[in-house]
């Protein structure tokens, strides 16, 4: 027992004694900021990593998402959305800087230039008012149908992702056999 002890001392003062190596991460590597880390936790499963989550039946936000800016009603659908809305982000402000990393980072060009960045106390506001009791489908078709006539979004806004085939929707079977 004696010999065990003498040697695990003696592999505590070799580790103590072996310097600790930190490496940097190497240069080209960007660090990931909280808005960004947010997105891929929450969102990137279903919309995809980089906002591109065709062919799935699941909007695009990539060069796309930023449109909805182009009206108030568009903006604030942004924000009641169910998964946005009852996000497991409790802060208003980290709330806002994920939304406004899926507009202005991944939404690229489609947000006009006037758009403004959503703020914490808008971003409560809005949360308060979820849209739980109806269709998402047909809102979701209310807003896109204002936005080409206010900012020059695109037709293929109408589709989940540009060249979908068919409609919009989700067929629901009437019975489970």
């Amino acid at each position: 027992m004696k010999v065990f002890g003498c040697t695990l001392a003696a592999a505590g003062l070799l580790l103590a004694a072996t310097p600790v190596v930190v490496h940097a991460a190497p240069p080209n590597v960007t660090p990931v900021t909280v808005a960004q880390s947010d997105y891929i936790e929450n969102c990137g499963g279903c919309h995809g990593f980089d906002g591109n989550s065709a062919p799935a039946d699941v909007p695009v936000l990539k060069e796309r998402v930023g449109y909805f800016m182009c009206s108030k009603e568009g903006r604030e659908y942004l924000i009641r959305l169910p998964n946005v809305a009852h996000s497991r982000i409790a802060d208003p402000q980290e709330l806002a800087d994920l939304v406004n990393f899926v507009v202005f980072g991944l939404g690229g060009g489609s947000a006009p230039a006037d758009a403004k960045p959503f703020k914490a106390v808008e971003v409560a506001s809005l949360r308060k008012q979820a849209m739980t009791t109806i269709s998402l489908i047909a809102v979701r078709e209310h807003v896109v149908a204002g936005l080409p006539k206010s900012c020059n979004a695109p037709a293929s806004l109408n589709q989940y992702y540009p060249g979908q085939p068919g409609p919009n929707h989700i067929d629901v079977p009437s019975a489970i056999p």
